[in-house]
């Protein structure tokens, strides 16, 4: 449920946001921006790869250097071994060599001095047997090496051996020799220890190729143990990376990125490692992308900022005060066209349109206002002419009743005349307050009141009292008509028969309501007196002022309740409660 909610206020943030011109005109241009930032976008990632790769390829060409100085340098000390092998250095004594150095101790330190350096130490030995000239590195177990070498006809490789203080780690290397007939291999080696010296430069001094003293290289013998030849400072290799090159020659990196990894085989028993520092190109790649990404955002917002602006300059402000002047617009007075005319050609076109409906508008009202005063002009001679032919037929109902000699039949022509003379006194009210829909019920009903008491040869305060407390309200004629005609009833039947032999009394006309007549309140009715109170019911007949009384509270929308009242003074009581409602909406004429 909060997340519906959330959802709905976001979507009603979005249509309130994209409701003007300046934010469709900002989502156009976004939309627009897509390509162009996409394009930037992937110049920019393809630059940044570029400079990665850049990484990578001086961690490449690092090991291509690298393996290139390693392997000229073992390979003239391999080519040196390889042919002492060949020409078996015990059948070629020197002349000056001393007695029991075998006749080749003597070559072997003039090799050495050849090639200071280079090879650590040289020796010849035999299988089983002690070197038979030169020396053998103490604690070295040349067994093994050889018995591989003689067995498989080639070179073979152990594993680091260190050096001494200040000096090198060497690389031993058996190398089979070659039978004094010239095929196969004899039952003899030469084994030299080549030193591992650093190709890549010492260290705080840049190597060749200009390349900085933070690159890294290491040797892997055929055990996997590692050394970094002449830089005891450089950091242990992690066996995961070594585990990763293996033999497949690419380029990995470090847990961290920080530093790019690549490896070569040098010999069948020895490997090359090689490390470039990356970080450095990386975070440079990251602050140029950042750098072109805020260019970029840049561009876009200048570029918002700038379509916002001119938006507003040219649209958005026309159209505020075109709705400014809208709104400031009251029917009747003419609508003003812009007088600058700097207006976009639509703006002014919507003005226009405008200016033209105000006009048409203006027409219309007047012709309605003209239509309505006619209406009302014809209305007011209707209800003029209705009032006079009513008392016209009251005027005649009265002489007819002066000339019947029936008491009762007089009686009832002169009640006919009160009734009539009763519709004749609404539409006077209305001819008078200028309302066809509803009249006003205070003044109407004063009126009523004391026409009924001089009907009756009364007159209000001298023998019978009237009082009356009305509400200020205005009901329907519909309802009006039916209201007049049960007041005039009731307050006719009090004065006529309540109050026999002279007797003094007081009639009371009360309506009230409980609620505002527009919201559809309801009214009460009450017509009482003190008199001497209607007869028994079973002596009572049920007459036509009865029956009529019954009708019109029925069309006044309640029932008439009452009757003769039992102490509290007695007289007569009749209450009707109704609600107020409006005049039923017209027909439609038909053919």
């Amino acid at each position: 449920m909060l997340r519906r909610d959330r959802f709905a206020r976001l979507r009603r943030r979005l249509a309130s946001s994209l409701g003007g011109i300046r934010g469709r005109m900002i989502v156009l241009l976004m939309v627009a921006g897509i390509p162009v930032a996409s394009i930037a976008v992937t110049n920019s990632l393809q630059d940044y790869q570029a400079a990665l790769d850049e990484g990578r390829r001086g961690v490449e060409t690092l090991r291509t250097l690298m393996a290139a100085r390693y392997g000229v340098a073992l390979g003239l000390s391999e080519s040196i071994l390889a042919a002492l092998a060949r020409q078996d250095p015990r059948q070629n004594p020197s002349p000056d060599s001393p007695a029991g150095e075998g006749g080749c101790a003597a070559g072997f330190r003039r090799l050495a001095e050849l090639h200071p350096g280079d090879i650590a130490s040289l020796s010849v030995v035999v299988p089983g047997q002690p070197p038979v000239c030169g020396t053998v590195p103490a604690g070295f177990d040349v067994g093994p090496l050889l018995r591989e070498a003689l067995a498989s006809g080639a070179p073979a490789y152990g594993a680091f051996l260190p050096g001494g203080a200040g000096q090198a780690p060497t690389l031993p290397v058996v190398m089979p020799g070659v039978s004094s007939a010239g095929s196969g291999t004899a039952g003899w080696a030469v084994v030299g220890t080549l030193v591992l010296r650093d190709y890549a430069g010492a260290p705080g001094t840049p190597p060749s190729g200009g390349r900085a003293s933070a690159d890294m290289v290491w040797l892997v013998d055929r055990e996997d143990r590692v050394i970094a030849p002449g830089r005891p400072a450089t950091p242990a290799l992690d066996p995961g990376i070594l585990a990763r090159l293996g033999e497949s020659g690419e380029v990995v990196e470090g847990r961290r990125g920080e530093t790019a990894y690549a490896g070569a085989r040098l010999n069948p028993g020895l490997r090359l490692v090689v490390g470039h520092p990356v970080g450095a190109v990386k975070e440079a790649a990251r602050a140029v992308l950042l750098q072109r990404i805020m260019e970029l955002a840049t561009f876009l917002v200048a570029c918002l900022a700038a379509i916002v602006v001119g938006a507003d300059l040219a649209m958005v402000r026309p159209l505020r005060l075109l709705s400014a002047r809208v709104r400031g617009w009251r029917p009747g007075n003419p609508f003003r066209v812009s007088p600058s005319g700097t207006e976009p050609r639509e703006v002014r076109a919507v003005e226009q349109a405008f200016s033209e409906a105000a006009a048409a508008l203006a027409r219309r009202e007047a012709d309605l206002r003209a239509a309505l005063e006619q209406r009302d002009a014809l209305m007011a001679e209707i209800h003029h002419r209705v009032k006079n032919n009513l008392q016209i037929v009251s005027s005649l109902l009265n002489l007819q009743a002066g000339r019947i000699g029936d008491p009762a039949a007089a009686e009832e022509f002169l009640a006919a005349r009160n009734r009539v003379r009763a519709l004749a006194t609404l539409h006077r009210h209305l001819y008078m307050q200028h309302s066809f829909e509803a009249v006003s019920l205070v003044p109407f009903l004063t009126e009523l009141t004391n026409q009924q008491f001089a009907s009756h040869n009364e007159s209000p305060g001298e023998r019978l009292a009237l009082k009356l407390d009305v509400a200020d309200i205005a009901i329907s004629t519909d309802q009006a008509v039916s209201l007049s005609l049960l007041v005039t009833e009731a307050v006719g039947n009090a004065v006529e028969h309540a109050f026999p032999d002279d007797m003094r009394g007081t009639v009371w006309l009360t309506l009230a309501t409980d609620g505002s007549a527009a919201e559809g309140g309801e009214v009460t009715l009450t017509i009482r007196d003190d008199g001497i109170g209607l007869p028994d019911r079973k002596d009572r007949p049920r007459g036509l002022g009865l029956q009529l009384m019954e009708g019109f509270a029925k069309q006044l929308g309640g029932p008439l309740v009452g009757g003769r009242v039992e102490g509290e003074g007695g007289g007569t009581r009749w209450t009707v409660r109704f609600p107020v409602r409006e005049n039923p909406a017209p027909r439609a004429m038909t053919s």
